[in-house]
């Protein structure tokens, strides 16, 4: 009933703001710099690219966005001290940011910023600690003078950079591995389970303080200077997810022409099997869609991974499901405003590639598409396999290999059968039984075992097609050929080295469990293994453009590593002192 009435709420008091028909999408693009790490180089980072593409706008994400590069002298001249280290950084900052922007001018694009809030310089934090942070020290948003101090920083930004077009919002997560005179943290939180605000009210689950910050932009930014405002949706169960949270957040705002929401096209992260957002086509705002195209849990381009015609389509897991499940269903809704794209990026580390061929093609796909979704998906596609080189004759081929890679990867590293831990690899990291033993667990008690461990040989025999494919391919670009079959090698052995770690661990798993293992069954499958992993190595040797390769370790999110000493390779070694 809840939901009801906020839905009829939301009805009642949309305006005409939403986009006609005839109004033009914003197709955005950006590179997710990996924090803490250079610059990725692509292609992506250039506008002209972006303007060939048929998008109209970059999105700049380097963490080291506009609000970084400001004095704040409007608020206090001790901040950054004229003649000081800190604002010689400040100002080189700034003079790149003017350039970046100019750069994207000059090719006909709109220029966005990506900012975390909330980030201010240390020294902010300093001078005003007893009027904007809680006991504990953190920021905290509801505090007068906290919405003070970034009402001045947003006048100072656009003082700064008066040609901006506007600013991508990110509350969620907050990275400051780039920007060492800045301190910062999300204005909402948990403390022992609960949402905290410091605030006379009681606490709510942080939908007022998206409000308010939102209400603060749009006064700012959209209102007062007639800029763009975006912003994203990000969390997990909440404000990304949650339609009832998201229309108690965003129906205390009143719509805006220059203000959209950004909205990831699944319920979560960038994985296979999570549904297809319910936050999308509901409230009474404009939406972008957010679209990953190098897919930071399944292989950064590292192999053929062509998720472009799932999200205009639908995803194959998809099909048993009821409401709007792709792009083109989205699209007949008044609220779809644009898509955003991410060409290059997301996730930590590794794989890093040296050929851009799959993000190319989703994101080629993806622009296109947006420009003109009266096309196919199917045109769209053909008409890179041109573009790209592929003989005319064998542009089918190149087709069924992107198409069967969808198959492959939600087989491989997810499941169709049962509600698999997506987590269990991700970046280029492969865990071991700490990560999969609730999965066993839950195989074990439906008597899903067999099932799964034929799932993952499954998509197996899919890469053994897609290999064969990539030999008969032919290309103008010797290259792109070239890649094409070091980059579904490498997702051949990656997915071998998958169903064999599972089938091991699997048999380590119920042998543990029994106090007597399957020697001779867990000794094929580990020799099998090692082979596998000697051919992926060998991948790498001898082929220049083959991505740096997967690592049997478990994920941590702690740099520079990201990682521990658990994960695959342990396990297996594990057991493999227990057969051989």
């Amino acid at each position: 009933m809840k939901q009801v009435l906020l839905l009829v709420l939301s009805i009642i008091t949309s305006t005409a703001c939403t986009p006609s028909k005839e109004q033009k999408l914003l197709i955005l693009d950006m590179v997710h710099h990996n924090p803490g790490e250079e610059f990725t180089i692509s292609k992506f980072n250039q506008p002209d690219t972006l303007d060939l593409y048929g998008f109209n706008g970059q999105v700049i994400n380097e963490f080291q966005s506009v609000h970084c590069a400001i004095t704040y002298d409007s608020l206090s001249s001790d901040i950054f001290p004229k003649g000081s280290e800190e604002r010689a950084w400040v100002e080189k900052l700034a003079n790149r940011i003017d350039h970046k922007i100019n750069e994207i001018h000059a090719a006909g694009l709109k220029a966005y910023y990506f900012m975390d809030i909330i980030v201010l310089p240390k020294k902010v934090k300093e001078l005003y600690h007893d009027e904007i942070c809680d006991s504990d020290g953190w920021i905290n948003l509801n505090r007068p003078k906290t919405q003070e101090i970034h009402r001045k920083m947003l006048q100072e930004v656009f003082a700064r950079f008066p040609s901006l077009d506007g600013l991508v919002i990110r509350v969620g997560e907050t990275y400051l591995h780039n920007v060492p005179y800045h301190c910062g943290n999300g204005p909402i939180r948990k403390k022992n389970g609960e949402w905290k605000h410091d605030n006379s009210k009681k606490s709510d689950g942080g939908e007022n303080t998206h409000s308010l910050l939102i209400n603060l932009l749009r006064d700012e930014v959209c209102e007062k200077l007639q800029k763009d405002i975006i912003y994203r949706t990000w969390d997990f169960g909440f404000f990304h997810t949650n339609p009832d949270y998201y229309l108690q957040a965003t129906n205390q705002v009143l719509p805006h022409e220059h203000l959209y929401f950004a909205i990831k096209h699944v319920e979560g992260d960038y994985h296979r099997t999570i549904p297809f957002n319910s936050v999308l086509g509901i409230g009474k705002h404009k939406q972008i869609v957010e679209v990953q195209c190098q897919r930071e849990y399944e292989g950064k381009g590292a192999y053929p991974n062509y998720i472009a015609n799932g999200v205009i389509e639908g995803f194959e897991e998809y099909k048993k499901t009821s409401g709007i499940h792709s792009l083109k269903e989205l699209s007949s809704s008044p609220l779809f405003a644009g898509v955003w794209t991410w060409s290059r990026g997301g996730g930590w580390v590794g794989p890093y590639i040296k050929n851009e061929l799959w993000c190319d093609l989703n994101t080629y796909v993806l622009s296109n598409w947006a420009k003109d979704y009266t096309q196919t998906e199917e045109q769209i596609f053909n008409n890179f396999a041109v573009k790209t080189g592929i003989k005319k004759e064998d542009i089918g081929k190149f087709r069924r290999l992107a198409l069967l890679s969808a198959d492959a990867v939600v087989r491989g590293r997810a499941s169709l059968i049962y509600p698999a831990n997506v987590w269990w690899t991700r970046d280029e990291f492969i865990g071991g039984l700490n990560e999969l033993q609730d999965d066993f667990k839950y195989l074990q008690e439906h008597d899903m075992a067999n099932a799964a461990l034929n799932e993952k040989k499954q998509s197996v025999a899919i890469w053994e097609e897609m290999l064969e494919l990539s030999h008969s391919i032919q290309c103008n670009d010797k290259q792109i050929k070239n890649y094409i079959e070091v980059s579904t090698e490498y997702g051949y052995c990656l997915y071998s080295i998958y169903a064999l770690g599972w089938e091991i661990l699997w048999y380590g798993f119920t042998g543990d469990q029994q106090g007597a293992y399957d020697t001779e069954q867990m000794k094929k499958a580990i020799n099998a293994y090692d082979a596998m992993w000697e051919r992926y190595q060998n991948l790498y040797k001898y082929n220049p453009q083959c991505a740096t390769l997967y690592r049997p370790y478990s994920f941590v999110n702690e740099g520079p590593d990201y990682h521990g000493e658990d994960g695959m390779a342990k396990w297996i070694n594990h057991y493999r002192q227990k057969v051989l």
